[in-house]
């Protein structure tokens, strides 16, 4: 293990971390909240200087790094940065607890969104929202990068499934080829929100509200604490802000055909072609219940896309039952995006692999393959996307088991370990209130795992690990 590698490029990510509260900082001068430019200050002067001290104190690696150290960076970030997070809602609102405070840093950072903060009046400080916008692009920029990068070079979760152009394994440092994956990832993800942000303005949403549905979409998150006691959006504005929905939970599937001007690659890419089909299964399947079509297809693109920004009555929810309810989550959108879930580019090699054996059963001397995304696929690809399914599969028994201990009522055990480890804001928004320290800490636990992808935590559970 390349110990002076890790430590170095964690303190490199958290200095970006604390230079991402200066727009905060701004605001909150701007809009006069005292409180709050301190708390955002003093949480960016502390990561700055320790991150600093860090770096100087930790000699440069003799040896270039592995896609193992990329990993063991991977996981100390996701524990580490939600509490280096969490000082602005300790300091800057009154009563908060700290176990609160980092749950809405950890909520945020992996692009899950619900509030567990109270704020008297809902008067929410408009710095710390946007506070929780940045930590939702952060969260969302670590997550593709990350898949892009190290999953891809580790290979975790079946091979080939985190592969994209923009990324490959150097003969020198890993780390060497990471920043070039978060460039482009960073810049696609900017004009996106820009695109999105100006067409919503133009369909007359108000510039706030415009930039924080926008970066929702995009991250598939919840930016607003109140999102559900806000009006639903007018039709126009509404199909605008579900397409980038659906752009956000597809990410890398589309941004990059659009990026090299192939519309006809990203609307004809098999994730996009699924996620479109799953949109429309989900809305008939919840026309039993009494929704309306248009009604279900507004809830089956948020709850895909696993943003949990609400495009039709918020109540809709409850009236579904809910194992249909959490299905949509469990699948989830593409596995280059932040969307949470099992990941639709999985469930298409599983189906692939399932209908090659359907055929095989007619001709038992045949020998076929199948392909995905112009790849060859092998027995390998297969096995490695059945063992993320069952350690998937695992990890949601285990969380419920967590929550049941708890003393939690069944359905919301059900609720918060499925909405926790996909990062489903649909599924968690108007659930978290009143829970203890302990289901407090199960619930960020989960979140973590889920964008960890889950098989990516556990070689840190291996001593031999760290050993290197």
């Amino acid at each position: 293990m390349n110990y002076a590698s890790i430590v170095r490029v964690l303190a490199f990510i958290m200095l970006i971390l604390a230079g991402s509260a200066v727009l905060p900082v701004l605001v909150a001068v701007i809009a006069g909240e005292t409180d709050q430019v301190v708390a955002l200050s003093v949480t960016a002067i502390s990561i700055a200087v320790l991150a600093s001290s860090v770096l100087l104190l930790t000699p440069k690696p003799k040896r270039k790094a592995r896609p193992s150290d990329a990993l063991a960076v991977v996981i100390l970030w996701w524990f580490l940065s939600p509490v280096a997070a969490a000082l602005p809602f300790v300091v800057g609102v009154a009563d908060v607890s700290l176990f609160h405070a980092i749950h809405e840093a950890a909520a945020c950072l992996t692009t899950s969104g619900q509030s567990v903060i109270r704020i008297e009046g809902n008067a929410w400080p408009v710095s710390l929202i946007v506070w929780r916008a940045v930590l939702h692009i952060l969260g969302c920029l670590a997550s593709i990068t990350m898949a892009a990068s190290v999953l891809a070079a580790l290979n975790l979760g079946g091979p080939g499934i985190h592969r994209t152009v923009l990324f490959t394994l150097p003969e020198t440092s890993f780390f060497d080829a990471v920043p070039r994956v978060a460039k482009s990832v960073f810049y696609m993800m900017a004009v996106c929100l820009i695109v999105l942000i100006g067409l919503l303005i133009l369909a007359g949403v108000p510039f706030p509200r415009a930039v924080g549905d926008a970066v929702s979409a995009i991250t598939t998150g919840v930016v607003d604490p109140l999102a559900m006691k806000r009006a639903i959006l007018p039709p126009f504005p509404g199909i605008i802000l579900g397409i980038g929905m659906i752009v956000g939970a597809l990410g890398l599937a589309v941004w990059l055909p659009l990026k090299d001007r192939q519309p006809r690659t990203a609307l004809f890419d098999p994730e996009t072609i699924t996620f479109v089909a799953l949109i429309i299964v989900f809305a008939v399947m919840v026309l039993p219940t009494g929704v309306l079509f248009g009604d279900g297809i507004a809830w089956s693109v948020s709850a895909m896309s696993t943003s949990g920004l609400a495009l039709t009555n918020p109540a809709l929810r409850e009236s579904i039952p809910l194992p249909i309810l959490v299905l949509p989550a469990l699948i989830g959108g593409s596995a280059l995006s932040a969307a949470g879930g099992v990941k639709i580019a999985r469930l298409i090699v599983l189906a692939r692999r399932a209908g090659q054996e359907f055929r095989q059963l007619g001709y038992r001397r045949s020998v076929l393959g199948f392909r995905f995304r112009d790849r060859e696929l092998d027995e390998r690809s297969v096995i490695g996307v059945w063992v993320y399914l069952v350690a998937y599969i695992v990890a949601v028994f285990m969380v419920m088991i967590g929550f049941s201990f708890l003393n939690l009522p069944f359905d919301e055990t059900i609720r918060l370990s499925i909405g926790g480890l996909t990062n489903s804001g649909g599924l968690l928004l108007g659930h978290t209130e009143g829970l203890d320290g302990g289901a407090t800490s199960l619930l960020v636990l989960s979140m973590v795992l889920g964008r960890l992808e889950i098989l990516a935590v556990i070689p840190a559970l291996s001593p031999s690990f760290w050993r290197g």
